[in-house]
């Protein structure tokens, strides 16, 4: 999509968002969950997220404007079970 600004660049929806992860200890202080190269972030016991922001970007002017996101509790399984099932991209035409 063309930014209605400048009609040249792209319009880009980004996503940021925080996460505090938690990782299980054990007795000798090491990270429980670790694969064969060690640690791995990815192995973590729970995460709590602490902030969430969505908009969208032109990738020419960089002007920013503002996207409204209804989130559903289950919209990140949604987003697995899509991710799971396809055979190519993830597209987001469940939510529009």
């Amino acid at each position: 999509m063309k930014c209605p600004h400048c009609d040249k660049g792209s319009l880009l929806l980004k996503d940021e968002v925080t996460y505090v992860y938690l990782y299980d200890l054990a007795d000798d202080g090491k990270v429980k969950w670790q694969d064969q190269e060690g640690y791995t972030s990815y192995l973590f016991l729970d995460r709590e997220q602490k902030d969430f922001k969505q908009y969208v970007q032109c990738n020419h002017c960089n002007k920013i404007y503002d996207h409204i996101v209804e989130r559903a509790h289950d919209m990140d399984m949604i987003i697995l079970k899509k991710a799971i099932h396809s055979n190519g991209p993830v597209s987001n035409d469940f939510f529009i």
